[in-house]
């Protein structure tokens, strides 16, 4: 298996991760915000070159006001960069393989890079369910307590850390 960002040769239509929003975001949308420079898509490719995976990422930033204190502490008054993780998903077929943790690692690379040449402090995603939001706590993110989207936060530095750390023990 492997890792690549998204081309037009790619096929998508048969892609299901079991949540119908991130299916069809993937096969009508992710080559056309790739496009558009709207978000960058990668895709896990399985050994017959099928797409088993995704996630996207694209940046913005966050008021330092909506932040728990605890990220906020000692920041200026105005937006801070951000990495946003759009979506990340995994076929159904392959489910329960630790393929999800493998795409996490990666889009935590990518956005590390994306924050070094842009000044992102944070990785944000925005949960879809309460099963995504567990998947995402057990990376670190955190809830940001009256937050109507439900986003979730990790400071980059933090995500790059436990990653050095679980490279470290290996």
């Amino acid at each position: 298996m492997r890792i690549e960002r998204i081309r037009p040769q790619h096929v998508l239509k048969d892609f299901d991760c079991g949540v119908k929003e991130l299916n069809e975001w993937l096969i009508k949308h992710a080559i056309e915000n790739e496009r558009r420079d709207l978000s960058r898509t990668f895709v896990l490719l399985g050994d017959s070159d099928e797409v088993v995976g995704f996630y996207s990422l694209t940046v913005g930033g966050v008021n330092v006001e909506k932040l728990p204190k605890k990220l906020a502490k000692g920041l200026p008054k105005f937006d801070i960069g951000m990495v946003l993780l759009g979506r990340l998903a995994i076929s159904s077929k392959v489910q329960g393989q630790g393929l999800g943790r493998d795409l996490m690692v990666d889009a935590i690379l990518h956005a590390s890079v994306a924050g070094d040449n842009a000044a992102a402090r944070f990785i944000s995603v925005d949960p879809i369910d309460e099963s995504a939001r567990g998947f995402y706590a057990a990376f670190g993110f955190q809830d940001i307590g009256g937050d109507e989207l439900g986003r979730m936060y990790l400071r980059i530095i933090d995500a790059v850390a436990a990653l050095e750390e679980v490279s470290d023990e290996n």
